[in-house]
């Protein structure tokens, strides 16, 4: 199995970079051949804005599952010590009261990770509403957890860096699992780039090329120059933008 994939980001426009709250996994570019008993691991998590810390608890998130984590079944104990690790980090930071207080309250984030293993196969988990998407020859072949652009207007379960917060989690996890084929493709995306992408489908006009190209370049000027354009003319949102694009054979 040969991997190709790259992340490609923009934040909420008239935001800094530094205030992006997305996250995503690897942090580099692949482009490597794996062995037959290997295994690739991306992510895409979104934390939320209007929770404290959101950003950091996204990339906690994606670097766990990253590190396989959150593969086994023991990944509650896994995720108890992130949100350990959460909480010692951010009390570590000067605050002021009302943000120590916010602090208590936890951070929130959308998960998506995607498996791909060289025999073939592929296995997916999610929280909220990052998704994952796979095409073949210009033809959709999976989607998950998103089946529509409607999913996407109501509000999702998040993880929560609170563990007091984390009642009901283990239900709200999603797994999906298939094949994959050479010269197959996914995307793990946000919120705001999976409706543009289902709305496109559901208007007869999937994304694919767009994104194939977007792939090739890898160029983080041309991604913002295009989500920018989409910003403008209202069909997409404006929210932070992350995408992980790859491309098996």
């Amino acid at each position: 199995m040969h991997v190709m994939a790259r992340a490609l980001w923009a934040p909420k426009a008239g935001n800094r970079s530094d205030e992006y709250e997305d996250a995503f996994w690897p942090q580099r570019t692949i482009n490597r051949t794996v062995n037959r008993s290997g295994l690739v691991r991306l992510a895409v998590a979104d934390g939320a804005t209007e929770t404290s810390f959101a950003g950091l608890w996204a990339r906690q998130l994606v670097r766990a599952f990253g590190s396989g984590c959150f593969a086994g079944s023991n990944w509650p104990e896994h995720l108890q010590r992130e949100q350990a690790a959460w909480y010692a980090e951010v009390l570590q930071k000067p605050l002021p009261w009302y943000a120590e207080e916010k602090v208590h309250s936890g951070a929130y984030a959308a998960l998506v990770g995607l498996e791909l293993f060289s025999v073939g196969n592929w296995r997916s988990l999610a929280v909220g509403d990052c998704c994952v998407l796979q095409w073949r020859a210009g033809e959709l072949v999976a989607a998950f957890p998103a089946e529509g652009a409607d999913f996407f207007t109501s509000r999702p379960f998040l993880v929560p860096s609170n563990r007091a917060a984390s009642n009901g989690l283990a239900e709200r996890v999603q797994w999906a699992s298939g094949g994959w084929q050479g010269g197959d493709r996914f995307a793990l995306v946000s919120d705001a780039l999976g409706q543009w992408m289902w709305r496109r489908m559901e208007a007869g006009d999937p994304p694919w090329q767009a994104l194939e190209e977007l792939h090739r370049t890898g160029q983080q000027r041309i991604f913002g120059e295009w989500i920018a354009g989409l910003r403008a003319s209202g069909e997409l949102r404006n929210d932070d933008v992350t995408a992980v694009l790859v491309a098996v054979t």
